[in-house]
């Protein structure tokens, strides 16, 4: 292999003469980077995001500098947003939960021209974040993606890295090739040549057309509190396994970007476990895999399409389950996640009776999945250096209450020594009464806390549910 550097305009390109032996023949690889130098200089840029990651009562801050890409006319900026994976995609059970905040992103193009941006979101699936140019006076010119009809073995991409801040110039190039065509669990062409530090850089052509950007398959049976699934690794050797975000994915996800706060899963609305074969042996059900429902949620989609406890899905939309085991049930939670708000699908059922086994056809119309904890709106009280966040559907399962059947807001953070802390309040708690005000959702605690800012007093007292026990907490003021 060799590589001939030229530094133009405070980049490295390489440029490569790369030749290999492959199945059938030999065939060189010509990447002309001084001509695709000049094509990313106008949408490539370089983000340095402020975080504040929280866990509890625990806070710290870091920055994160990553290469970016303006996909749109108006500043809308993608990146790895891997880091920013704040739990489960599924419907989620943590009420309170680790997470991870961009406080501040600054955007630098390769001419040095800077920006402020705000953050938008990350996509779940794809680990792919979004955030928007603020304040420009001008139109971007963004990259445009060229969709590819068929992706072949053997076909060779490159793609630019972002080098450490003390190195200097900041970009240096590298190439790969498809290495399989992975049809399951998903669609992806994988590559190899690439690595991990290179994730969501654009990949080009021969012809030096944007094809897409490089991605990662993950197991989705290992997928735990990394949203995104980004973190997950192959096997013991923690090889990860890259490959191509198509630009048909790219273009769905830029034309409507993922956004905190805003759910944009669909869900069907149970409890399961899995169809294993000693379980399908003693129903007496000839299925390789299915889904038991355990419990049907009042009011889901579930519910309203006639499934009952104990049914078996063995099918959707004509299409087999396959689950056998509990740890592929998230396999089956996005599939569904995925589909739609509105789909309509039809699920093919089991249903155990007495002495036989009736096979129903269940139509069910997919709902908006109910927000997680940190999709919940949320409101902080500096003085008491005290957050909150409004109880949604996790709060009820994990507490084991019926929904409705208790009100307030759920103490979401909570800074070592401030004052709700030294007094002690605690992470999770479920403050249902301020004083003699009744608090129900954030608006009602961001309203009366502000009126006690203005008077000022001496103590206030919170009335807080704690793990199905009530309790007072008296907070001394130091109003300032």
């Amino acid at each position: 292999m060799t590589k001939h550097f030229h530094k133009t305009a405070g980049l490295v390109f390489p440029a490569i003469i790369l030749t290999v032996v492959l199945t059938g023949g030999v065939k060189a690889q010509n990447f002309d980077f001084d001509r695709l130098q000049d094509r990313i200089r106008d949408y490539t840029v370089i983000l340095k995001v402020q975080v504040e990651v929280s866990f509890g009562t625990q806070t710290n801050e870091h920055e994160e500098r990553l290469l970016g890409t303006i996909v749109t006319d108006d500043g809308l900026v993608v990146f790895d947003g891997g880091f920013l994976s704040e739990e489960s995609p599924f419907v989620p059970t943590s009420s309170f939960s680790f997470r991870t905040t961009p406080r501040k992103i600054e955007v630098s193009t390769l001419d040095e021209e800077k920006f402020s941006a705000e953050y938008v979101g990350v996509d779940r699936y794809t680990g792919l974040g979004f955030a928007q140019i603020t304040g420009a006076e001008r139109q971007f010119q963004p990259v445009e993606f060229v969709p590819v009809d068929e992706f072949e073995v053997g076909r060779w991409f490159a793609v630019f890295m972002l080098l450490p801040e003390f190195v200097e110039p900041p970009l240096t190039a590298d190439i790969g090739m498809i290495s399989n065509l992975v049809t399951a669990p998903e669609e992806f062409p994988l590559t190899v040549g690439f690595n991990s530090l290179e994730f969501a850089s654009v990949l080009f052509d021969e012809q030096l057309n944007a094809v897409g950007m490089l991605g990662e398959l993950t197991d989705p049976t290992r997928q735990g509190s990394d949203g995104g699934g980004l973190m997950e690794s192959f096997g013991r050797m923690e090889l990860p396994l890259l490959g191509v975000i198509t630009a048909e994915r790219l273009e769905v996800l830029i034309a409507d970007p993922p956004r905190r706060g805003v759910v944009d899963r669909s869900w069907l609305g149970i409890t399961m476990q899995a169809l294993t074969p000693d379980i399908a042996d003693f129903l007496g059900i000839g299925s390789p895999g299915g889904i038991i429902v355990n419990e049907v949620i009042p009011g889901s989609p579930a519910d309203a399409c006639g499934l009952v406890v104990g049914d078996v899905i063995y099918a959707v939309d004509n299409q087999p389950v396959g689950v056998d085991r509990d740890e592929e049930l998230v396999i089956f939670q996005r599939q569904i996640s995925t589909m739609g708000v509105g789909t309509t699908v039809e699920l093919e059922v089991v249903r155990p009776t007495d002495d036989r086994l009736d096979s129903l056809r269940l139509p069910a119309v997919l709902k908006a999945a109910p927000l997680a904890a940190s999709d919940a709106e949320e409101y902080e009280f500096e003085p008491f250096e005290l957050t909150v966040r409004n109880m949604v559907f996790s709060d009820f399962l994990n507490y084991n209450v019926e929904q409705n059947t208790l009100e307030g807001v759920v103490v979401s953070g909570l800074k070592p020594g401030g004052l709700a802390n030294v007094s002690g309040l605690r992470p999770a708690d479920i403050v249902q009464r301020v004083n003699d005000q009744v608090i129900s959702s954030v608006d009602d605690f961001s309203r009366y806390m502000t009126s006690l800012e203005e008077m000022k007093p001496t103590e206030v007292i919170f009335f807080v549910w704690r793990f199905g026990q009530t309790m007072f907490v008296n907070v001394k003021t130091d109003w300032p």
